[in-house]
């Protein structure tokens, strides 16, 4: 698949490599409107709107596509509203079933019951080529097996290095991911502001698989700030840990213990890590010409971990922007940080807030799941965007009555993400 460009005739299903046949080592003089580091789905999301506007894009892949993704692969309905992709042609299975499960309590768990989609469970491998393959589609040129190496700024454009040529572009977006080159040559990354999660794609038996269909298990309890999970893909089952305030602690034995309990068996050099950026808390998303997006720009919610709608929404956010640049000719890129506060984070920083109470008082959350069918009910509704973590938040402190909940003298125990 190597040097070969992903066609665009939309009559071949298969992706072939997308790195395109020509590449000129050294000084290229060509000027895109765009570069976009990363073809994840932020990357993507933003090339597509950006060359179906007409904009002439170039997209930098440091890995060959299709690649795989350490990541649960849940694409949550809020998620599937802002893609336009054939999803069901990815789709590995349709979660409508949530398990919620608490690891130090010995009570069966809640299940909780959607009429419509709570998520759609894809491969990354699969679900990002599809996503490349619409931008090509669209228009943009996308370099897969091409990483960035170095980001300059200049007052009239921007300059970025890769193991092949340098390019110039009147706009770049990082859509790089959580260890991005963009976010860091610019000054823009924040350390020790994610979490970590670990991930295996478990192979087991027919029976197992069947347990599982269409119902995602989520395990609290386990890590102090986080959650084990399963979700149920074609062939086998996806689960992991996350912790969502890291400290010094054995999550692999942790995750063992959920895994031994579901009779899933594992090697530990079948054990895939990657950070999870948490969104939630103040920062700059931009510079002049620069655009962050995506876990690039630390938009993973505090709350749940999720990060695909956030990027693509950011994605979105970022084409905008730039198409509003090139027509007004600044290029400050100051209505990018006000878009993501407004529309993102602004709703994440409520996230964050959840989290700590939830992580403060883990029993008393668990006692109110049971009790309050309207918690997980609204929580699910907000992940398939029909409400929104603000309304989430009202029906928690409405419910939340410490002597009722806690018992008489409780006091919550100290928690590490700070609201």
């Amino acid at each position: 698949m190597n040097g070969e460009k992903l066609k665009k005739d939309g009559d071949d299903k298969s992706t072939d490599s997308m790195l395109a046949k020509a590449k000129i080592k050294g000084r290229c003089k060509a000027m895109y409107d765009c570069i976009v580091a990363g073809a994840g789905p932020a990357g993507s999301a933003a090339a597509t709107r950006l060359s179906k506007a007409g904009l002439k894009v170039l997209v930098l892949e440091k890995q060959t596509l299709p690649r795989y993704k350490a990541c649960a692969g849940a694409v949550s309905g809020r998620a599937a509203s802002m893609i336009s992709i054939d999803l069901p042609q990815v789709t590995e299975d349709v979660i409508k079933q949530v398990n919620v499960d608490w690891a130090s309590q010995d009570v069966a768990p809640i299940e909780y019951i959607s009429e419509t989609p709570i998520a759609y469970l894809v491969m990354r491998s699969e679900f990002d080529s599809l996503l490349a393959q619409q931008a090509a589609t669209s228009g943009a040129l996308i370099h897969d097996g091409e990483h960035v190496e170095s980001l300059r700024l200049n007052a009239e454009d921007v300059e970025v290095k890769t193991n092949f040529s340098i390019y110039r572009a009147r706009t770049a977006i990082g859509a790089d991911g959580a260890l991005g080159v963009m976010a860091r040559q610019s000054d823009l990354h924040i350390p020790k502001s994610s979490g970590i999660a670990l991930e295996i794609e478990a192979e087991v038996t027919g029976d197992q698989m069947d347990q599982w269909r269409s119902t995602a298990l989520v395990s609290y309890g386990g890590p102090r700030h986080g959650y084990a999970w399963l979700f149920p893909k074609a062939n086998h089952l996806s689960m992991g840990i996350g912790d969502l305030a890291p400290r010094p602690q054995n999550l692999v034995d942790k995750f063992r213990t959920f895994t031994d309990a579901l009779n899933v068996t594992w090697r530990h050099q079948d054990l895939k890590a990657h950070p999870i950026p948490l969104a939630g808390i103040t920062r700059c998303f931009c510079r002049p010409r620069l655009l962050l997006a995506g876990d690039a720009a630390g938009l993973c919610d505090p709350l749940s971990g999720e990060g695909i709608a956030y990027a693509i929404q950011s994605g979105l956010l970022a084409a905008e922007t730039i198409l509003k640049a090139c027509t007004t000719g600044d290029f400050s890129m100051g209505d990018y940080q006000s878009a993501i506060e407004t529309n993102i984070n602004s709703q994440l920083k409520i996230a964050r807030q959840l989290a700590a109470l939830l992580y403060a008082f883990p029993g008393a959350f668990f006692r109110l799941f049971r009790t309050n069918t309207d918690t997980l009910a609204w929580y699910f509704d907000a992940v398939k965007g029909e409400r929104n973590y603000g309304d989430v938040l009202d029906l928690v402190k409405a419910t939340l009555k410490p002597q009722a909940l806690f018992g008489r003298g409780q006091r919550p125990e100290r928690g590490e993400i700070s609201p």
